[in-house]
């Protein structure tokens, strides 16, 4: 069974397609799922092993950037996240996607 990573876009994200294929090319399945389809759970992170943050400048090229995504998915998305977590699955963050994990 191949790994299923869940690649996270939208909004200046700019590293969803390049991401993808680096999974995909390590043997993984990758979905490319933008923000607002999880967040309305048209997406949802059962059955996914990895959910990837990929780089770009969410929300403008400002210090504040990564911390309105992470804002977005804490107000509308934490619980399920919350629930990836605590089943110790595999979570990464590239660049400005790291910005949105440490915020």
């Amino acid at each position: 069974m191949k790994p299923k990573a869940m690649v996270l876009t939208g909004y200046g994200i700019n590293c969803e397609e390049e991401t993808a294929f680096a999974f995909n090319a390590a043997g993984a399945q990758a979905d490319i799922v933008h923000i607002n389809d999880f967040i309305e759970q048209q997406k949802k992170l059962e059955g996914y092993h990895i959910l990837a943050f990929p780089g770009g400048f969410s929300y403008g090229d400002d210090l504040g950037s990564g911390l309105a995504f992470a804002n977005k998915l804490r107000n509308n998305a934490w619980e399920s996240i919350e629930r990836f977590l605590q089943a110790e699955k595999l979570m990464v963050g590239i660049c400005n996607g790291f910005q949105i994990l440490a915020n």
